[in-house]
């Protein structure tokens, strides 16, 4: 079967979306739901010019987000229907998430097709996107966190981009949060929006992901009118594994198995490839694992490497090996 792309380390992929898709598009999915739609973006190279169908191992997505559901059947169809019923608005237009998905049971994985009129927002994304790790999201425990994550991220990013400043402000009106969230219409803001939203956000912001935020509240008269965020780079969040070598290997152990986790130069300007084997040891692209000394030196060339944002499978998915090459040299 031709066109198919299967889940592989999307806990370390990047997500891209238009602007248009973060700031206009008015829809309400469960926080499952919207994981799986942000691992699919993942999924999609940025060099397509079409959608594919992107299968994902269901015990591979339960164990990014932490799952121990037993009841698959149930788990898998809830997030298919979710999807093909839920629409998405953007001005005039409505359409779904996904336009396919079937469980197929003795193989244990999902099949989806991204629905076509997503590719102006999805594919051939040259200018105005947001690009984030997926990793941010899947600990976040709604879907109206996950939204508000990926505002605040893509304003702080947008900003980040012309000047170089710790903190930005940026004022959200409370009634186009509801909007764009689909929030029930019982909602009210100190019950609801304040205590469910903004202050989860914050706690599980700066716990969770690689942003931070404050708010402030802004009234006209006796009613809450806007709220005002300060967003800024928070340097615990998804990247805690970066705290000490020891956190960097035992991440890295968990989940890069058989996977090359640098393909460069060494310093004899020889071809040098690393991967992880399942018993946590280094080896090489003849399969021959380091010795301990050798392999020490590699681990601390990595985790440093990894702390100046220089290890290239940790930020994004390169064109090619010669890419990587270029990024990554002197282990």
């Amino acid at each position: 079967m031709t066109n198919i792309v299967k889940i592989e380390n999307n806990k370390n992929n990047i997500v891209i979306k238009n602007h248009e898709l973060i700031h206009n598009a008015r829809y309400k999915l469960s926080a499952l739901s919207l994981k799986i739609v942000a691992i699919l973006i993942s999924m999609i190279n940025k060099d397509d010019s079409d959608f594919k169908q992107y299968i994902i191992r269901i015990n591979d997505f339960k164990e990014l987000i932490d799952s121990n559901s037993n009841n698959t059947y149930k788990y898998t169809h809830k997030i298919i229907s979710e999807l093909l019923s839920n629409p998405l608005k953007i001005e005039n237009e409505q359409f779904n998430w996904v336009s396919y998905g079937k469980y197929t049971k003795n193989e244990g994985v999902v099949t989806f097709e991204i629905h076509r009129e997503l590719k102006p927002y999805l594919l051939e994304v040259k200018k105005n996107f947001l690009k984030y790790n997926v990793i941010n999201i899947l600990p976040l425990k709604s879907g109206y966190l996950i939204r508000l994550y990926e505002i605040c991220k893509d304003k702080f990013e947008e900003v980040r981009r012309y000047k170089k400043v710790n903190n930005v402000k940026y004022e959200l009106q409370i009634s186009e949060m509801k909007k764009l969230f689909c929030t029930p219409s019982s909602y009210q803001y100190s019950s609801h929006i304040k205590k469910l939203i903004l202050d989860k956000a914050v706690e599980q912001f700066k716990e969770k992901t690689d942003i931070k935020i404050s708010y402030e509240e802004i009234k006209i008269g006796r009613r809450f009118d806007r709220i005002i965020f300060t967003i800024s780079e928070n340097y615990k969040g998804s990247n805690d594994f970066l705290n000490t070598e020891k956190d960097f290997i035992s991440y890295m152990r968990k989940h890069y198995v058989n996977v090359t986790i640098l393909d460069a130069k060494d310093k004899n300007n020889e071809d040098l490839k690393i991967s992880i084997s399942p018993n946590g040891h280094l080896y090489s692209k003849f399969g021959q694992e380091f010795d301990a000394k050798r392999s020490k030196e590699i681990w601390t060339s990595l985790y440093e490497m990894a702390k100046a944002n220089k290890l290239y499978i940790l930020t994004s998915t390169p064109k090619s090996n010669e890419d990587v090459s270029k990024k990554d040299k002197n282990i």
